[in-house]
């Protein structure tokens, strides 16, 4: 997936998420849902998700309102553990004919169903006359993310439509760089190398390092670069040119200088931040509710933000994002056709209702994630909870688009090679040579032989 451009406006969504009520070229979409299909009898929905705790509350609630507005229409909201176990279970079902009628799953779970003809292409669905998006209501999503789950393969379908996401950002101690005399948080990478030095002082640590496959593809695309090919069949490696070696430089040459250290774990390297032993930490925007909670536990209460990761060029900048999209599975025989089946339009419908401003907008206040309507910036105007406001106030007039993650098969092994990769430079190894033998590994897990 990372192989096409998906110039999400995380930027706009950004304004949506947290609440500006004046965003020049925001067009309100039709937030009216065409008429539910009506059949001659009741027609009870699954959907499979790996929510927990308010999340799933909320999502069981969503879906109780869904039937009071159409009573005839009623979904049953089942919780997986994780998304291992919804895909396990899955693919199970699939083989036994007995699959839920919805999934609300991650683009790489949706791709691995896709893969096997299980979903419903929702690009009939998104232009029909009926029950599709006019022109005003595509507007009214964040530019390209309807694409987040469209994949090259199979055939360059769309088969999710996105309901949460979140975004690879970078956290910063305010402290430290006020103390070390950095006027603002680093825009560029240049100026995120010289304030990870500055705050190199005493006990402080300029960059904790939690290597994480996401961060090291928002360094990429923020240069330029990109993970794979964008071939949609037999993609190979495209990480190990300019912009990843110039990354890699970076992590070696701030290790080496003791501006930068690899911390025993992602909760460890946000404690340190807010604890004050390290400056910069780049997390996502999930992480907005754990920091603040790390620094309330501290003994020293730092002051702390989040910006945007930091650019080649920053008025056009670019990051990861991620999360998860709604996707219908066929109930129709093979070879039937999908979108005349009650069944199909019945889960279009409840799908299309949860992703509307208010429905979109209700859930980002609850999970922190950023909406996928843009006119749910109205809708969150009021009361706006403080860690929207810090991530309003770190980004600013000038914001993100996205990229999403790879979906190819195996694209997990991808990351874990990128994980590898990174954690080896900081241990000293060389940068070119690590970034070919992760290149030859990641073409091999692809199926390319040099």
């Amino acid at each position: 997936m990372d192989t096409r451009k998906l110039y999400i406006a995380l930027g706009v969504g950004a304004l949506a998420l947290v609440g500006l009520t004046a965003c020049a070229g925001v067009l309100p979409g039709n937030n009216e849902l065409p008429s539910a299909p009506t059949p001659s009898r009741a027609i009870t929905l699954t959907l499979w998700h790996t929510q927990s705790g308010a999340p799933a509350r909320l999502l069981s609630t969503l879906a109780n309102d869904f039937h009071k507005a159409y009573p005839n229409l009623t979904v049953r909201a089942e919780q997986k553990s994780n998304e291992g176990d919804l895909l396990r279970q899955g693919l199970a079902a699939i083989a036994l004919n007995q699959t839920p009628d919805l999934i609300l799953a991650s683009p790489r779970t949706i791709a691995e169903f896709a893969r096997k003809g299980a979903l419903v292409n929702l690009d009939p669905l998104l232009h029909d006359a009926k029950q599709g998006l006019t022109e005003a209501d595509r507007q009214d999503w964040f530019p390209g993310i309807l694409d987040a789950a469209r994949f090259p393969d199979p055939k360059n379908q769309l088969f999710g439509l996105p309901f949460d996401a979140s975004a690879v950002v970078l956290y910063y101690n305010a402290d430290l760089l006020k103390a070390a005399k950095v006027d603002a948080p680093p825009r560029t990478w240049e100026q995120f190398s010289a304030a990870a030095r500055a705050t190199t002082q005493g006990n402080a640590r300029g960059w904790a390092m939690s290597p994480d496959a996401a961060v090291f593809y928002a360094c990429l695309f923020s240069q330029g670069g990109s993970v794979l090919t964008a071939r949609a069949t037999q993609p190979r490696a495209q990480f190990d040119d300019a912009a990843g070696l110039r990354t890699l430089q970076l992590i070696a040459a701030l290790t080496k200088g003791g501006a930068a250290y690899l911390a025993d774990s992602k909760d460890s390297a946000r404690s340190d931040l807010a604890q004050g032993k390290a400056a910069l930490w780049f997390g996502a925007t999930d992480d907005l509710a754990p920091l603040a909670e790390a620094t309330t536990r501290a003994p020293d209460s730092s002051q702390w933000g989040v910006t945007n990761v930091p650019q080649n060029d920053p008025s056009r900048p670019l990051t990861t994002v991620f999360g998860a999209s709604l996707a219908l599975f066929k109930s129709a025989p093979s070879g039937a056709n999908d979108i005349a089946d009650a069944r199909v339009r019945a889960a279009w419908s409840f799908a299309r209702w949860l992703t509307l401003p208010e429905q979109s907008a209700r859930w980002s206040r609850a999970t922190l994630t950023i909406p996928v309507r843009l006119s749910a910036q109205l809708l969150l105007a009021n009361n706006l909870p403080p860690n929207l406001q810090r991530l309003r106030d770190g980004f600013g007039d000038t914001l993100p688009a996205g990229r999403a993650l790879p979906t190819v098969k195996d694209a997990g092994l991808i990351d874990a090679a990128i994980v590898e990769m990174w954690t080896s430079v900081a241990n000293g190894a060389d940068p070119a040579a690590a970034l070919k033998n992760a290149a030859t590994r990641v073409n091999w897990i692809l199926g390319q032989t040099p």
